[in-house]
């Protein structure tokens, strides 16, 4: 795995359990990214049932350490809130669990080619340059490094309406980029916190209007969103044990991504502006605000007490076999539900959301993009697959999504699924010799329903149920049950006539034979009860 961040993380843990020798190649002190060495720390979206398979476990340990679910629900932006350096400690606890190997510090140098073949990289780590030959590398960086290095076919920006075919993307293509964000975490003093000097260049108007407590145009018209007081403010993004995540999206933090993908020097240039910014913006909060309580937390034991990685929200995106876009979240006029994606390896609900500054500027200079009502969605497994190179699987922020479906695929929730899943595929494939392309995608999903993740989104089906395999199974097989999108009733009785009617359904897909799927039901039995008959009676 190159890069350690949420997919990476995850996509080491799933092959490392299905006995895959296993390496991850991370930059910084701690696994997970932006989850934690970004600060990312409130869960957005995949709530109740949709948070499976590793995500799932990663929720379940991060509520029982605070002392449940009621516990974690302390700031608006999310239920899941909680201490960047604890979701370390569990990132770095399970992935040692599953026995991956870890180089903490190994930076990417090269990216090893054997004609179409990416064979692996060189690395610099513990102040050598080491070569690592691997079967099958998963691309799992923050910025999609190893396309640019590896020469993989990749985009960056915004596609063209003639190139995506979607209804919402501009007329020309550009390179519009999601801002990134230094998040920092901040802790709350009795009287004054430390201070943060005021830094070079400081011009409080760039976040006037911030919160409504100091504002020179209260005109959500003018300024193309609402307004929050301070306690709002506060509120969004509450952590356990006094902290806070500042991560807000008005006039604050973000800031432009553009020089995270020019060289080095302008990638460096480019963080450092991003740093001055929060650091400019803490130092608002101090005096401006009139909040000297506030100040930062020393969370992760950087000298600047800043994280070890900006929030990279958008990156290059391989192209692959097949390009998940804006018509696959987003339900046809009339239909339930986006399309089915019959190789699905991951789920999600977030909606389409953008960051950009610009959004916020004048109406005659503000970027104006369109972002249409999504629905619960799949990952498809061909996005996970380049279309030009082999040994590779696409993971994090780098799978083959157009810039609106990144919108909401890049959630931490996502990318820890998919990380998953291109474990999953990674491991399969060294274990048998073959290329990504050739591997059958029910062949992962079976990986996956081992460790109950879900596959069809279904909200009132968790993954402990005892029939959730076999409901996921079938289900991701095109067994249908409903016109509602997300939920399965799986505890319900089910009459006999729409159990006849499951029965031609599961004989039209070619399942099974007519006479066992016609005697699978009797009186009393349950939806999820039937679909486990079926699924025991499968050809």
């Amino acid at each position: 795995m190159i890069g350690g961040g949420a997919s990476g993380a995850a996509a080491a843990w799933q092959a490392a359990r299905l006995g895959a020798r296993t390496l991850v190649a991370e930059p910084t002190p701690w696994l997970g990214g932006m989850v934690t060495a970004a600060g990312v720390s409130a869960l957005d979206g995949n709530e109740g049932a949709l948070g499976s398979g590793f995500f799932g476990g990663f929720r379940a340990e991060i509520e029982a350490h605070y002392g449940g679910a009621q516990n974690v629900r302390t700031g608006w932006v999310s239920n899941t809130c909680f201490e960047p350096h604890f979701g370390a400690e569990v990132m770095a606890r399970k992935v040692r669990e599953s026995g991956a190997e870890v180089w903490h510090g190994a930076e990417l140098v090269e990216v090893l080619r054997e004609g179409r073949r990416i064979a692996g990289a060189r690395l610099r780590f513990e102040g050598q340059l080491v070569e690592v030959h691997a079967k099958i590398t998963v691309e799992a960086t923050e910025f999609g490094d190893v396309l640019a290095l590896g020469g993989v076919p990749h985009r960056l920006g915004r596609e063209s309406m003639a190139q995506s075919g979607e209804p919402d993307a501009p007329m020309q293509p550009d390179m519009e980029l999601q801002d990134q964000t230094y998040v920092a975490i901040l802790k709350k003093h009795v009287g004054k916190a430390p201070a943060v000097p005021r830094p070079e260049g400081y011009d409080p108007a760039l976040f006037d209007c911030s919160t409504s407590d100091r504002c020179t145009t209260p005109d959500a018209v003018l300024l193309n969103h609402g307004l929050h007081d301070w306690s709002s403010f506060l509120g969004y993004a509450l952590l356990p044990n006094d902290k806070f995540m500042l991560n807000w999206p008005f006039h604050s933090n973000d800031s432009p991504a553009d020089g995270l993908f020019g060289s080095a020097t302008e990638r460096a240039q480019c963080i450092a502006d991003a740093k001055h910014r929060t650091l400019a913006f803490v130092h608002y909060m101090q005096n401006e605000l009139g909040h000297p309580e506030w100040g930062l937390a020393d969370e992760f034991g950087t000298p600047d007490k800043l994280p070890y990685i900006p929030y990279v929200r958008e990156s290059r995106r391989a192209e692959p076999l097949r390009w998940m876009r804006e018509q696959d979240v987003v339900p046809a006029t009339g239909a339930p539900r986006p399309p089915m994606q019959p190789d699905a390896i991951a789920v999600g609900d977030y909606f389409l959301d953008h960051h950009h500054s610009k959004s916020h500027y004048p109406p005659a200079t503000r970027l104006d993009e369109r972002y249409p009502k999504n629905a619960p969605f799949q990952i498809p497994f061909a996005a996970l697959v380049p279309r030009e190179v082999d040994g590779l699987v696409l993971a994090e922020k780098s799978i083959g999504i157009t810039h609106i479906v990144n919108g909401c695929s890049r959630l931490q929730p996502v990318v820890m699924l998919i990380g998953q899943a291109a474990g999953a595929a990674a491991a399969l494939c060294a274990k048998r010799s073959m290329e990504p392309r050739n591997l059958h995608a029910r062949d992962v999903q079976e990986a996956l329903l081992a460790e109950r993740t879900m596959l069809v989104p279904m909200r009132d089906l968790p993954s402990t149920h005892e029939h959730f395999i076999a409901v996921q199974r079938l289900a991701a097989l095109g067994m249908t049950t409903s016109s509602d999108p997300v939920h399965f009733r799986p505890d319900e009785a089910l009459d006999r006539g729409e159990a006849e009617a499951l029965a031609e359904r599961f004989v039209s897909l070619r399942l099974g034979a007519r006479d066992a799927a016609r005697s699978a039901w009797k009186p009393g039995m349950t939806r999820a009860a039937f679909f486990a008959t079926l699924d025991a009676a499968r050809a």
